[in-house]
């Protein structure tokens, strides 16, 4: 089943409210007018390739536009996931930071612990 010019319309709109962008981002974005891009959403479509290219634009698979099983909510949840682990990703590296440095070990290639003087 394919989808058609409107669904595919809506898809844009979509992905570009998405990132948070205007009529005029995207058509910035695409070497567009303002007027095409609110033309694309109505359902008058571009070639294939400019979808193609407005795909990558918007971060999105490139049969997002012309693949009916492809969904914003899953690319929605990835992007939500990907929040996710960069923010562990931010709290680990604070937490490594605030170790002791670690010192090489000879000949293992391997990090060890500073030793502690015995007094």
């Amino acid at each position: 089943m394919r989808l058609t010019p409107e669904e595919v319309g809506k898809r844009i709109r979509e992905a570009r409210l998405a990132r948070g962008w205007t009529h005029e981002e995207l058509a910035r974005r695409m070497d567009a007018n303002w007027r095409t891009v609110q033309r694309w959403q109505k359902g008058q479509l571009p070639r294939l390739q400019t979808l193609l290219q407005l795909a990558d634009v918007l971060g999105v698979p490139q049969g997002y536009f012309v693949e009916p099983e492809d969904s914003l909510e899953t690319i929605n949840d990835l992007r939500a996931r990907v929040d996710e682990l960069a923010v562990r990703v931010d709290a680990l590296a604070r937490a490594l930071t605030l170790q002791e440095p670690a010192q090489p070990d000879t000949g293992r290639g391997r990090l060890a612990r500073p030793r502690r003087s015995r007094t």
